[in-house]
């Protein structure tokens, strides 16, 4: 039985919990900590009847030397960060000095940047693989379960893959039309940056918000869906290798309009400014300010759905299929308390986790999520109650 550390406490976290004291086999003891101690009591209290055992502690990542006393003193094998990705390094650097295996959610970005910081992150992998530890970054859905999909369908269905496009749909009703169900950080990132995608060999771009299209997903329904730019799209391109990569994503048309206004007022900038002799950049104060999506979990209805289009050739013949997950947020709130965005999350780091603890995975050094066996993971995946589908012959959005 493994030791697992869990870094925040918010709805993936409660999540990642619940789904990681399904398996006590695997999961035999689990740490829960945060800034808010009390939140990690409640959840705590919530599993108390779980055979893992399950303990608190307060621990602040800003402050480095407090926060490794706490996990030297709990000794895990794994940390689980769920954090917000801005502390991804400085949680990284805590588990080489504490020994301990790393996973996490989303990509590095540097606090109130648009900028991933991937490469920051893999740099670090000379250090864990010296030190023989194993670190996963990026197991979330998107990225983390795409390029699974990608790598299952490279395996799998195709001899070569000649274009991708993501489609993140997400049908979700909260009331709230000026409210998105994830972080506002995140969508003013992918909706004030020029929307890249990969075509012929080359990066291009587009203006933001520029290139609307219709689309309906298996399960969710039609959406009206925007060419963004998306912090997996880089790395997928030395995976795929594709001729074409793009992601497309949904959002209301109210919550669209409050960010065009934002941007009139300069209120998406990364670059800091000083306000009473302290530095911020306008998107960290959003990003402080906004109300958290956590609290929309029991009010949202609707379903959700991110999948690829993979279209390429197989056998001297043209093909193109879709792999794809669709969660309810309905149920996932009367099951686990969370809406279906941090459950899409939440599930695959479990089983990020239940792979590095079992042993399935031992690769050291700092890698993306397609270091899993595809297979295995999918099939994990579809146990812990996420499934997964493929859809030959899907719609294809037009050029």
């Amino acid at each position: 039985m493994g030791k697992v550390l869990i870094v925040g406490s918010g709805k993936v976290a409660n999540v990642t919990a619940r789904k990681c004291c399904e398996q006590p086999e695997i999961f035999g003891e689990m740490c829960l900590t945060a800034r808010t101690k009390n939140r990690c009591d409640d959840l705590k209290r919530e599993l108390s009847d779980s055979r893992t055992k399950v303990i608190s502690a307060a621990v602040d990542v800003t402050n480095p030397d407090k926060t490794l006393l706490t996990v030297k003193i709990f000794k895990p094998d794994l940390v689980i960060n769920l954090a917000p990705p801005h502390l991804n390094l400085k949680v990284m650097d805590i588990c080489l000095q504490a020994r301990a295996n790393y996973i996490d959610a989303s990509y590095y970005y540097p606090k109130g940047s648009t900028a991933c910081g991937l490469k920051e992150q893999l740099s670090y992998s000379g250090r864990f693989e010296k030190a023989g530890l194993t670190a996963v970054v990026g197991c979330g859905f998107n990225p983390g379960v795409i390029g699974i999909f990608i790598e299952y369908a490279r395996q799998k269905l195709f001899d070569r893959i000649l274009s991708v496009d993501i489609i993140d749909a997400n049908a979700g009703k909260n009331g709230y039309p000026y409210r998105m169900n994830s972080p506002i950080g995140k969508n003013i990132r992918e909706l004030s940056s020029p929307a890249r995608y990969y075509e012929a060999g080359e990066w291009k771009s587009a203006e933001p918000l520029e290139r609307e299209y219709a689309y309906s997903f298996p399960e969710v329904g039609r959406s009206e869906m925007y060419l963004l730019d998306h912090e997996s799209l880089e790395h997928l391109v030395a995976v795929t290798q594709a001729e074409r990569l793009r992601c497309f994503g949904s959002f209301k048309k109210p919550f669209l309009t409050m960010i065009r206004n934002l941007q009139c007022a300069g209120m998406t900038s990364a670059e800091p400014i000083c306000i009473g002799g302290v530095k911020i950049s306008p998107l960290a104060f959003l990003e402080e300010v906004f109300p958290s999506p956590q609290d929309l979990a029991s009010e949202t209805t609707g379903k959700t759905g991110i999948g690829c289009i993979i279209s390429g050739e197989k056998d001297g013949k043209a093909r193109n299929c879709m792999l794809y997950s669709v969660a309810d947020h309905e149920k996932t709130y009367t099951d686990l308390m969370s809406s279906a965005n941090d459950f899409m999350v939440g599930v695959p780091v479990t089983v990020a986790a239940e792979m590095i603890l079992s042993g399935t995975v031992s690769a050291k050094g700092v890698h993306t999520a397609e270091i899993f066996d595809p297979e295995s993971f999918l099939t994990r995946m579809s146990d812990a109650g996420l499934s997964w589908k493929e859809k030959a012959k899907p719609s294809i959005i037009a050029d």
